[in-house]
């Protein structure tokens, strides 16, 4: 959606019914890094007085880029991070998806006062291996995690390997339970 557009709903559909300060605008995608002009339109949206974040896979976020997404007033970043490299890189089709998602969560972490979390689309590959999932997330500092089955629409439509059988869901059920 062009940035001029987005900016007309938010002044003509929603702010006009909302106190600005009391609503986060949360940025999502497709991928929002993909957008040359985030800053641009995150600025536009601290000026109008709401906070703003994002959800990403963290490929194309760099430290500079992080910074000054913040400027424009970034306030909550949330990364997917979907598993072991071997899971991660499957499921993002992408070699390089799990260090950089890995680099990512620690830049965001260098940031004082930026909320952030972890969110797991959960898969078959990893129903087994959540116990140590979790600790590994705690051993690189990360203390909020959302966890997701991964909706069955586009590519996870077809691909049973995305999918979790009604007793892998119980499974994951039980533990957050647990957790």
């Amino acid at each position: 959606m062009p940035a001029e557009d987005f900016l007309r709903v938010i002044d003509q559909s929603i702010t006009p019914h909302v106190d600005p300060h009391k609503v986060l605008i949360i940025i999502s995608g497709g991928e929002p890094l993909m957008r040359k002009d985030l800053a641009d339109v995150g600025m536009a949206l601290k000026q109008r007085g709401y906070p703003w974040g994002m959800v990403t896979n963290g490929l194309s976020l760099t430290r500079e880029r992080l910074h000054s997404l913040v400027a424009a007033g970034l306030r909550s970043v949330s990364v997917s991070f979907d598993g072991f490299a071997e899971v991660h890189n499957d499921i993002r089709q992408n070699p390089e998806s799990f260090e950089r998602a890995r680099k990512a969560i620690g830049y965001i972490r260098e940031i004082e006062g930026l909320t952030y979390d972890v969110i797991t689309c959960v898969t078959p590959a990893m129903i087994d291996r959540m116990e140590e999932w979790k600790e590994f997330l705690i051993s690189e500092g990360i203390r909020h995690w959302r966890i997701f089955s991964i909706f069955p629409a586009g590519r996870a439509k077809h691909d049973d390997r995305l999918n979790l059988t009604a007793e892998q869901f119980q499974s994951l059920m039980e533990f957050i339970r647990k957790t």
